[in-house]
């Protein structure tokens, strides 16, 4: 009962076991398709009945692995590469980090804009009540 939580480190699809074995394919315990690096630090539940079945949980907060920000009411999203999301509940602030955003559809906009690059038009401007 004893050796039911384990730590362990990704390895592709498998991890490398306490004793440098490998354990065959064991799911994510996520609801997001965002598997952890090779060589990540990771906890498997395993089933009481063998070892070799389980769950890996989400990596665990270490000193190699510190969340870049955190204090109550802030959810940030880190994607790997610097780029993130990053929400401040507290000031209703939403911040999109990273090197282009694409947009599908309308974009409808209530408040003002303010740009600090350049602005690139390729259809046209138009005004519309009041202005």
């Amino acid at each position: 009962m004893s050796d039911i939580i384990r730590a362990g480190f990704v390895s592709a699809v498998n991890y490398k076991d306490r004793d440098n074995s490998l354990s065959p394919f064991m799911p994510l315990w996520a609801n997001e398709y965002n598997p952890p690096d090779i060589d990540t630090l990771v906890y498997v539940i395993h089933l009481p009945n063998g070892g070799t079945r389980g769950m890996i949980m989400l990596p665990p907060y270490t000193d190699r692995n510190r969340p870049a920000e955190g204090r109550e009411g802030l959810w940030r999203k880190e994607f790997g590469d610097g780029s993130y999301l990053r929400y401040d509940r507290k000031t209703k602030q939403l911040d999109i980090m990273c090197d282009k955003a694409r947009f599908g559809g309308d974009l409808e906009i209530e408040g003002n804009i303010s740009v600090t690059g350049n602005l690139t038009v390729g259809g046209t401007i138009s005004q519309g009540g009041g202005g």
